[in-house]
């Protein structure tokens, strides 16, 4: 079973423009995350896909392998569908390039489900809330799991609402999924349904067409990066780190 990462990076952020080049504690941001990944060796190869010149001489500068790709990508799995017509592999992992405080042992995870045969479209790393915040923010993205874990449907909103019963335990989607390459090209052929149009949530466009999405719960805490905000506290957990020895430079 051949995997793919593919670190989709943008430069044009709405919220954060050049949010892949932030420095964090003397890296850019796009480092800490390629060096997390290359730390499975079951990935068959890394790759940065980004669609401008800056973020390429960053990767140049610091040895990561990278991928020019269209600037008319609408969404990140388009532009890995891109990185899928010109390589070979049985399923790509998707890294988004926002979370610099993801784990490679949480991403050893999705790969041990893709090795254990589990049978889905897409898998995705989740992680448990803890924060009421997190619950109600729309720009975090609920799921919910039935028993086997598959994912029945995504939200900004909290899902599902607690009138039943108290003392239930929201997940978010972290951003590190694995998909089929077929499901990579059945995605990018397909048109957006009324769902995915409405939550701006591009994995409903799967859903809606009756695509399998399977969960995998991440043991670390990861902080997705959309603020200058977020990013200081990235950079605080990342000194953490650093002067735990956990990660170095």
């Amino acid at each position: 079973m051949k995997i793919i990462a593919v670190i989709p990076s943008r430069y044009a952020s709405t919220r954060f423009p050049g949010k892949p080049l932030a420095d964090i504690c003397g890296k850019p941001m796009i480092w800490w995350v390629y060096n997390e990944a290359k730390k499975n060796e079951e990935f068959a190869d890394v790759i940065v896909a980004t669609d401008n010149d800056k973020i390429m001489d960053v990767c140049k500068e610091y040895d990561m392998r990278a991928m020019m790709t269209s600037d008319k990508h609408p969404t990140p799995f388009d532009r890995v569908a891109e990185v899928a017509s010109k390589t070979d592999a049985d399923y790509y992992a998707i890294i988004t390039g926002d979370e610099p405080t993801l784990r490679a042992e949480d991403e050893k995870k999705l790969i041990n489900a893709i090795l254990s045969g589990v049978e889905a479209d897409t898998i995705q790393l989740v992680e448990a809330m803890s924060d009421p915040v997190d619950v109600v923010n729309p720009t975090t993205v609920k799921l919910a799991m039935n028993e086997e874990g598959y994912c029945i449907f995504m939200s900004r909103a909290p899902i599902p609402w607690p009138k039943g019963m108290l003392g239930y335990t929201y997940y978010k989607g972290l951003g590190c999924l694995a998909m089929r390459r077929g499901t990579l090209d059945f995605f990018s052929k397909t048109k957006r349904g009324v769902l995915e149009l409405v939550e701006e949530l591009s994995p409903l466009r799967l859903l809606e067409n009756h695509k399998t999405h399977f969960t995998v719960k991440a043991e670390f805490q990861s902080i997705s990066v959309d603020t200058p905000k977020d990013l200081e506290r990235v950079r605080e957990i990342i000194k953490q780190r650093l002067a735990m020895g956990s990660v170095i430079l």
